[in-house]
């Protein structure tokens, strides 16, 4: 058995696996879990741009080819075959690194170059840097000698192929969120190990209250799901945790005037935040492979028209921001 097959197997049964097995597994396959894992980020990646081309309705069809298959004859065949609503049709290669730059030797480029125009289709490369997802033609690719880092950001496709926007969000925007270990404690009952279940949540601008929810019939209890993304972004700028006794307040802001965020963010931010089987959080893999035994989970999810409709309203109640 290759490595990739390898890594596909352990890839179907890791998530019913702990880790004492998981190591175990990894030996019996004779590969180290370290490694496994590392190579298994790149196929979660993967996953997630499958995902935002689901989510964004904009595909008619997508049709993967065997990465097991093609080795044998050693054939340089892309990753997937879209076909968008629109009529247009490409080959499409995705990639993912941990590095600040993206590359591919000349020879590899033209070898996949030549086999999607062998079916009289272009080749697009969608590309994942430090969290950017970005697009570009492989004819893009070979003018930057098959070399490509966030600085491209500009050239890329991707908004315009998805038909979304990024959203602008200003400094002075802040979550207030109270947790709570306390068993009988009213709560929203989301759940935020190892602080507790959500007491209450909170949304400023310029230290302006804009919206809280409090209690599990909160009005407003989606907007929590639905703004996982900017909460998400909002932690990595500042996050200021203060604990006293049972209770846990954490003040999460910008401290930048630019802080942009995708559409296709609001949309995986949920998916990624919510527990399928006790404590297991999805990941876009087992996302994909629930939604295939279950087709009425890609329904039960918030759709482009939701975050249009959060966002009007965040700026109906007098947050300055834009989209571009």
């Amino acid at each position: 058995m290759s490595d990739f097959n390898k890594i596909m197997a352990f890839q179907q049964m890791m998530p019913y696996l702990n880790r004492e097995q998981q190591e175990n597994l990894a030996t019996t396959l004779g590969m180290d879990l370290q490694e496994i894992e590392r190579r298994l980020v790149g196929k979660n990646k993967e996953d997630e741009f499958v995902l935002i081309l689901l989510f964004m309705e904009v595909c008619k069809s997508i049709t993967g080819f065997d990465e097991g298959v093609s080795q044998l004859l050693k054939t340089a065949t892309s990753d997937l075959l879209i076909e968008l609503r629109n009529g247009d049709k490409f080959m499409l290669e995705i990639k993912h690194t941990d590095k600040e730059r993206y590359s591919i030797s000349m020879g590899n480029l033209q070898k996949r170059i030549e086999y999607a125009n062998n079916y009289g289709l272009d080749l697009f490369f969608a590309i994942s840097i430090k969290g950017y997802w970005m697009l570009f033609s492989a004819e893009y690719l070979k003018q930057k000698n098959g070399k490509i880092d966030v600085s491209d950001l500009t050239k890329s496709k991707l908004d315009e192929t998805l038909g979304c926007v990024s959203y602008i969000f200003p400094k002075g925007l802040r979550i207030k969120s109270v947790y709570s270990t306390e068993e009988a404690v009213k709560s929203t009952g989301i759940q935020f190990p190892p602080y507790g279940k959500l007491v209450s949540y909170e949304l400023y601008y310029n230290d302006r209250k804009i919206f809280r929810v409090k209690g599990k019939n909160s009005p407003y209890i989606g907007y929590t799901m639905i703004l996982e993304a900017l909460q998400d972004r909002l932690s990595m700028d500042t996050q200021i945790i203060k604990q006293s006794g049972s209770y846990t307040v954490i003040n999460e802001s910008f401290s930048n005037e630019f802080n942009a965020i995708s559409e296709y963010k609001f949309l995986l931010a949920p998916i990624e935040h919510t527990a399928y089987d006790e404590e297991e959080k999805y990941t876009a893999h087992t996302y994909i492979e629930n939604a295939k035994a279950d087709a009425n989970l890609l329904k039960m999810r918030f759709q482009v028209g939701h975050i249009r409709g959060m966002m009007q309203y965040l700026a109906d109640n007098g947050i300055e921001m834009m989209y571009m």
